[in-house]
């Protein structure tokens, strides 16, 4: 099975190299950088299908990062990752555009999880455009925790 491209962003420097490496050990094509204006440089020269990324990012935060890549139209999947987590974050990062929120530490099994139920989405949607809205609806965890089943947020969040 096809994995998806994925770009990790993130500025400490050991969680971003921890991320790389499990993830391409797990068969994913991974690219790393430090920052939100690295990423959205990346983005202009290599297509990817997930973006990773931290909130607190030095210049460019996590959520201009995400409202940026939303203004591209690029059709992908963003997950965003942090330790500062509240209910008024999950809620701005959704505001922004992004699919998916974790706490650090990552879980990495959670993580990889959340990659390949967004993966699927994606594909489902290629093969389907007619029933997009559908399927967003239906593989979109942050929309289902508006709906408070507590979808979409990590084991840390749910208490």
């Amino acid at each position: 099975m096809i994995k998806p491209r994925l770009l990790l962003v993130d500025d400490d420097k050991n969680t971003l190299e921890g991320l790389v490496k499990i993830l391409t050990r797990d068969g994913f094509s991974v690219s790393g950088v430090f920052s939100g204006c690295e990423a959205l440089t990346l983005l202009t020269r290599k297509k990817f299908d997930i973006v990773i990324t931290d909130m607190k990012l030095p210049g460019m935060g996590g959520l201009s990062l995400i409202h940026e890549v939303r203004k591209t139209g690029m059709p992908m999947s963003i997950v965003v990752i942090t330790a500062y987590s509240s209910e008024n974050t999950v809620a701005e990062a959704t505001k922004c555009g992004a699919d998916y929120y974790l706490t650090k530490p990552v879980n990495i099994v959670e993580l990889k999880s959340v990659l390949e139920g967004l993966w699927e989405r994606q594909q489902l949607i290629a093969q389907n455009p007619i029933r997009k809205e559908e399927l967003m609806g239906k593989f979109n965890p942050l929309i289902k925790n508006k709906q408070s089943n507590g979808i979409g947020q990590s084991d840390h969040e749910r208490g």
